[in-house]
């Protein structure tokens, strides 16, 4: 489920910035979202966490079905929005399928991350002060022989 709303939310920002960089212009907004198609909410999220389910583990089909569900996202229901009247893309298809493509290898690595199994060290062998062992204190010696 993480990963699904990862995509989700990168989805939407690719969205955006495609909007910005005049990748493609929705001409009939959906209501509440007025520039992100609701796609990215349904079918998109659910895809996501059933191809995860059956392909995680194994890169290579994981890649491969992602290119031929991107390839039918993007060839058919993208030319149905714009043949409607929804969108106008002034991108090509390939262009498309290679932004979807970079999205799928990125929640791939983002989900090994998540599943601990890419550990990303920053800076080696640093701790905080709460968890430094004390340096001993002369004193204390002292105090345990009075006793």
């Amino acid at each position: 489920m993480p990963v699904a709303l990862f995509c989700s939310l990168a989805f939407a920002f690719i969205f955006e910035a495609g909007i910005s960089f005049q990748w493609w212009v929705v001409t009939e907004p959906s209501y509440p979202l007025i520039n992100i198609p609701i796609f990215i909410y349904g079918p998109y999220l659910v895809a996501t966490i059933w191809i995860f389910k059956y392909t995680y583990g194994r890169f290579w089909l994981y890649l491969v079905t992602n290119i031929v569900l991107d390839y039918i996202l993007i060839f058919f229901l993208i030319d149905w929005f714009i043949q409607r009247g929804v969108w106008d893309a002034y991108i090509s298809y390939f262009q498309a399928l290679l932004v979807t493509t970079f999205l799928a290898v990125l929640l791939y690595g983002y989900h090994m991350w998540q599943m601990g199994e890419v550990a990303i060290e920053m800076v080696p062998k640093v701790k905080p002060a709460a968890v430094k062992p004390l340096a001993k204190d002369p004193n204390d010696e002292a105090d345990d022989d009075r006793s």
